[in-house]
């Protein structure tokens, strides 16, 4: 797909990619993007304030990332599975599957903390609706709604690598995030 192509048929994505982008931008001009405290004003996940009634941070913290190297590798597999799963069911459709696996993965991570009782815990990222992603373009591939030659399995599975990396070195990143996100994104990818 070409540039101008792809500014067409993937506006969401590019739209998403460049909040991220902004957000991370504003978190190193205020301090960084790996400053706990700065995480926390900007609205990443902390469990004890979810429960506390602040629910939107389960929506906010998939906009912040804790690192470039974080931030690149979502924003990578966001760019390669928007290119695919996006023309296909469109773009408010797309936005929908984001945010519902980026705040599924969340509250999976708050029941998570909080049977650990890790209340405090720190958590950013758009791995949970990067994962959505990946779970629905799963689905219709083997639903045949999308007939793909060009992500080969492959191609899908190096970007899963690249996003399940930041989860095994980056404090605050969890695994549980990307779990609630394929999963949710399967389900709904079953009905898109």
């Amino acid at each position: 797909m070409s540039e101008r192509e792809f500014l067409r048929k993937c506006p969401v994505t590019l739209a998403l990619v460049a909040a991220n982008v902004v957000l991370f931008l504003i978190c190193e001009i205020l301090g960084g993007s790996e400053d706990t405290g700065v995480l926390v004003r900007m609205g990443a996940a902390v469990t004890q304030r979810i429960l506390d009634g602040e629910y939107w941070r389960l929506a906010s913290c998939m906009f912040l990332h804790i690192g470039i190297a974080h931030l690149i590798n979502n924003m990578i597999v966001l760019i390669a599975l928007g290119e695919f799963v996006e023309p296909v069911v469109g773009h408010v459709k797309y936005l929908i599957l984001y945010f519902i696996g980026g705040i599924a993965g969340s509250a999976l991570t708050v029941l998570v903390d909080v049977w650990k009782q890790n209340l405090w815990t720190v958590s950013a990222g758009a791995s949970g609706a990067v994962f959505a992603l990946i779970g629905a373009y799963v689905v219709m591939v083997l639903r045949r709604k999308i007939q793909n030659q060009r992500l080969s399995l492959g191609r899908l599975a190096f970007g899963v690598i690249l996003a399940i990396l930041p989860g095994f070195y980056t404090p605050g990143v969890g695994a549980t995030a990307h779990l609630g996100g394929m999963i949710a994104g399967a389900v709904v990818g079953l009905f898109l």
